[in-house]
């Protein structure tokens, strides 16, 4: 197992140390107490300070029909006799400038996330993030920004791509109308973007349409958050042609999952991925 430059995970969660040691994360770890929080790990990348967040309780794993597509079913079982591939719902937190940024916030609550129980066992509170960050507008990405209607980040600045804002406020269903009034519930702190335009903090929005047409990854440095770029790690990487049934355009999210392997792959970038498995960081593709 090859060692991270410069990345030393700083406090992990026994089910982190047990993906690791089953070659979930591509890391070389320091691990801290096994007191740590479940579902926890914190990677320092540089000057920066990386939380990763597991928003689901226990396994998660994909069924292999989910990757079948039109014609892929052959490959899909050839590639992953298991019958199903190692998945996770994460959240990350990036500490930089002593500000706290927050991207994505899973399933919510309601809908059984563990996002606000764990951070608040990391020491963390909603009231600590400075800055949310979305990478796209499905539920269990944004599931947790409200609570009975109000915002949980009461202090949070709110950044969205401009593009996935307008594809969502122009389709007429009930996921689209939940995520309308999420963010109409944080006010004027609400900030669509667009690619050209430069985020607080240091966070570089790079446009990763397929998934859903405003599908967003960002990069910090050496670190590259990229939403749902993946969500079967472990079949995906191997064959990046092969699509879930939920990627909206599934061309296009080939095409762009092919682009930033390969932009990972020749950066030489840190990459934390929404569904991967384990604690959801990968030193390497």
């Amino acid at each position: 197992m090859r060692r991270m430059k410069n990345v030393k995970i700083i406090a992990v969660s026994a089910a982190a140390l047990l993906a690791v040691s089953c070659g979930n994360a591509k890391t070389n770890a320091t691990h801290g107490a096994a007191s740590e929080p479940e579902g926890v790990t914190v990677v320092k990348i540089d000057s920066l300070t990386l939380t990763t967040i597991r928003d689901d309780a226990g396994d998660k794993r994909m069924p292999n029909s989910l990757f079948y597509g039109k014609a892929d079913s052959a490959t899909v079982e050839r590639l992953s006799p298991e019958g199903s591939v190692a998945s996770s719902i994460s959240c990350f937190v990036v500490e930089t400038q002593g500000k706290k940024i927050l991207f994505d916030t899973g399933n919510g609550t309601a809908r059984g996330g563990m996002l606000l129980k764990r951070m608040k066992a990391a020491g963390m509170s909603p009231a600590d993030i400075d800055m949310l960050v979305i990478t796209h507008f499905y539920g269990d990405h944004i599931g947790g920004m409200t609570d009975g209607g109000k915002p949980v980040f009461t202090r949070a600045e709110v950044y969205v791509p401009k593009a996935e804002y307008a594809a969502w406020l122009s389709m007429s269903n009930q996921n689209a109308k939940a995520a309308m009034d999420a963010m109409a519930a944080y006010g004027d702190r609400l900030h669509r973007f667009s690619y050209a335009d430069a985020l607080p903090l240091g966070v570089k929005p790079l446009a990763a349409p397929g998934h859903t047409p405003g599908h967003t990854v960002y990069q910090m440095g050496r670190l590259l958050i990229v939403g749902d770029l993946m969500h079967g790690f472990d079949l995906q990487i191997q064959d990046p042609g092969i699509s879930p049934s939920f990627d909206m355009d599934v061309r296009q999210a080939v095409e762009t999952r092919k682009k930033y392997i390969d932009y990972i792959r020749k950066n030489k970038l840190i990459t934390a991925g929404m569904h991967f498995p384990g604690n959801g960081v990968k030193d390497s593709l």
